[in-house]
């Protein structure tokens, strides 16, 4: 027999935090029945969008397209009017491969989705798009364009048209109510949830602490909102559940503007008041690592000429900055392509920002993004590590995996919904009945 599935994506959600978890109402009850796999590996960088994309199509990024949450830009349209920044990869146009939702609409599966990452135009039958509004434009064009008509028509007003976008950041006050009404009314055979709130946490608190227990507690009363959804749809017990973490995140100790580098060396060139008149490379930050953009990628001596800076940087900044990755190295051996022609990882605790002016290095308190406690985007071999757990008619209660890769997480989605996928890279985990 078929059955449908929901899967809820915990942004930040770490193996560790279940420690904590396994004590709360929800997680109590589930951690009793499910199969675990924990301690995934992540994908590189440890960013959102890219990660949430390699869930659903079971590809590396050199293959699905998404290198970074956002668009590259040395001089960002508008950077600074929304606390989360602007100009991410929100449309599903930008993914190259087939996903899971593709395949669910082949076989004619109603399929739906709250807040999944580049998830904008459409996919699914009925979709939340995660997006937000820049203040060039009307928010509700904003909406339309990235959310099917019907999600639009019935939430806009109550939800979306009164969230304060410049300054807030917690989207689930509004889109975890909107996935339970979703999953009363449609009865998806497939759907897919995108939870923020404990990532949002964990960059503003650190990676630890009391608010992130108290976030953690939200984080279980969200799980219960949505299975008692599904009780009340009459799908609960042809459901398989799955929730997983996508990355885990790392404290902060000082943050690194290599762009003030590059104008220092000459490949950055800016007037008098400061804005960008040419440029050889940027860097744009991913977090714990950065991309290094060149404005003519085919312009090899330019190339040795910034591969060269780089490494007298690294000489000098040796306490900051770890490896260098040229493009063919970051494709090679970690599935990473992209617009940039080198990959940056910082040493430990070091994140990488964009600003063209200040120092080069600074203490977090100093900093424009002074809120920021904790990151990601470093590479997969550092950091705590994601769990993936399952539950439901076709899952073998109490396996446990003591670690994963998340290249298998999109096959054990394909096989539990019973749909054919082509090229993913991974197997899927040995959970089932």
């Amino acid at each position: 027999m078929e059955h449908k599935l929901i899967v809820l994506s915990v942004d930040s959600l770490q193996t560790t935090d279940l420690i904590y978890l396994k004590n709360k109402i929800n997680f109590a009850k589930i951690l009793k029945k499910c199969a675990l796999v924990k301690n995934i590996r992540e994908i590189y960088p440890t960013l959102t969008y890219p990660i949430h994309t390699t869930v659903i199509t079971g590809v590396h990024p050199k293959t699905h397209g998404i290198a970074h949450n956002q668009l590259p830009s040395i001089n960002p349209e508008n950077p600074d009017w929304s606390i989360m920044g602007s100009d991410w990869n929100w449309y599903s146009n930008s993914v190259k491969v087939p996903s899971l939702v593709d395949a669910a609409n082949e076989k004619n599966l109603v399929t739906a989705s709250v807040m999944w990452p580049v998830m904008g135009g459409h996919k699914p039958d009925h979709n939340l798009a995660e997006i937000w509004p820049n203040r060039y434009e009307d928010m509700k064009i904003t909406f339309e364009r990235a959310c099917t008509k019907d999600i639009v028509e019935l939430y806009y007003d109550k939800y979306l048209e009164t969230f304060d976008w410049e300054h807030r950041t917690d989207m689930d006050g509004y889109s975890m109510d909107i996935a339970a009404d979703m999953i009363k009314r449609f009865k998806p055979d497939l759907m897919l949830i995108h939870s923020i709130c404990l990532d949002h946490c964990r960059h503003e608190y650190g990676d630890e602490g009391t608010r992130i227990n108290e976030c953690l507690d939200r984080v279980d009363r969200i799980v219960g909102t949505l299975l008692n959804a599904a009780e009340e749809a009459g799908i609960y017990k042809d459901t398989n559940f799955v929730i997983l973490g996508d990355h885990g995140q790392i404290n902060i100790r000082k943050v690194f503007q290599l762009n003030i580098l590059l104008i220092q060396k000459g490949f950055i060139r800016t007037d008098a008041a400061g804005k960008v008149m040419d440029y050889d490379a940027y860097s744009f930050s991913a977090g714990f690592s950065t991309h290094i953009i060149l404005k003519d990628p085919q312009d090899e001596k330019m190339k040795e000429r910034i591969y060269s800076a780089l490494l007298e940087i690294q000489r000098e900044y040796g306490e900051y900055m770890g490896r260098i990755f040229s493009k063919e190295e970051a494709e090679r051996e970690e599935g990473l392509t992209g617009d940039f022609s080198f990959v940056i990882e910082s040493a430990d605790g070091v994140i990488f920002d964009n600003p063209l002016n200040g120092d080069v290095i600074l203490e977090m308190k100093h900093t424009r993004n002074s809120v920021y406690h904790a990151m990601h985007g470093h590479h997969p071999s550092k950091g705590p590590k994601p769990p993936f757990l399952a539950f439901g008619p076709d899952i073998r209660e109490g396996a446990v995996i003591e670690s994963g890769d998340m290249l298998d997480e999109c096959p054990t989605l394909a096989k539990l919904l019973q749909v054919d996928m082509k090229g993913m890279e991974g197997n899927p985990f040995d959970i089932f009945s």
